[in-house]
């Protein structure tokens, strides 16, 4: 009987076909799934410093009891249709950003209130980064130099010109490599989180931000951890709310801005 029974096995070669086609397989989703829990992990990490941050925010204007004066105007800009920034091309620097501006509709200096308040940016800025939130290490300059920058950190200046690199960007702009690295205030939260502030002086400034929502961990992309934002009010509400755009300096391939995180995260 044993010698009519019939042994089945696989073959050297059918086995090494299973495997290629296995490692085929994995090789391509592989890939995949670590981008979505990449993608997942950052969307809560977002969620986390919005909630954190905005609460600080909202947390000292109740606190007050009054209308904090320091945003960029929302939809009440006193000045819309009366007063348009511009400048001639000869008032532009090299990289083509204006270094004089002057209102379209008079040819007058433009108001220094033009984009909004910020009268009570300092104190605000005292009250929020050194008594409300978790701060644990304040750079006022050098803040690459003194460790409150991650080694990879690169300014809005540099993606732009990896992104694009048949133009100069000007590197004395806004969240520009040099600026950031050298001349603008950083604030370190407990959790990681660094919080870079635009002015060249300490507790000072409008109210733009640039905000790594983990800190040192990677992966220090714009638009994946690096973000730009800013706060939106007006006279009667004070800080109504955090700008999403038009402040994005920089986005990264393959990265958001901080308005889409901000609507795949909360809408």
């Amino acid at each position: 009987m044993s010698d009519n029974i019939r042994r089945v096995a696989f073959t050297l070669a059918e086995v090494l076909i299973t495997l290629g086609i296995i490692g085929i397989v994995a090789a391509m989703t592989i890939p995949t799934i670590s981008h979505n829990i990449q993608q997942a992990v950052l969307k809560n990490q977002f969620k986390k410093f919005y909630s954190t941050f905005w609460q600080a925010v909202i947390g000292i204007q109740t606190k007050e009891g009054r209308p904090v004066q320091c945003y960029y105007w929302d939809g009440t800009n006193p000045y819309t249709g009366k007063c348009t920034p511009t400048c001639d091309e000869d008032e532009k620097n090299q990289y083509g950003n204006c270094t004089v501006y002057r209102c379209a509709e008079t040819g007058e200096p433009i108001p220094t209130d033009i984009n909004g308040l910020s009268s009570e940016c300092s104190d605000f800025y005292e009250e929020l980064f050194l008594r409300t939130l978790k701060t644990t290490k304040i750079c006022k300059d050098k803040a690459y130099e003194q460790g409150c920058l991650p080694k990879d950190f690169r300014g809005a200046d540099v993606v732009k010109s990896e992104q694009n690199p048949d133009k100069e960007y000007d590197p004395a702009g806004i969240f520009a490599d040099s600026p950031v690295k050298n001349k603008y205030p950083v604030f370190v939260l407990a959790d990681g989180t660094y919080i870079v502030c635009y002015s060249t002086r300490y507790l000072a400034g409008l109210p733009i931000f640039v905000a790594d929502i983990n800190g040192a961990k990677g992966p220090n992309k714009w638009g994946y951890d690096i973000f730009t934002f800013g706060f939106s009010g007006n006279r009667n509400a004070g800080i109504a709310s955090i700008i999403q755009r038009p402040f994005n300096y920089a986005t990264e391939k393959g990265g958001k801005t901080f308005q889409q995180m901000y609507e795949e995260c909360f809408k």
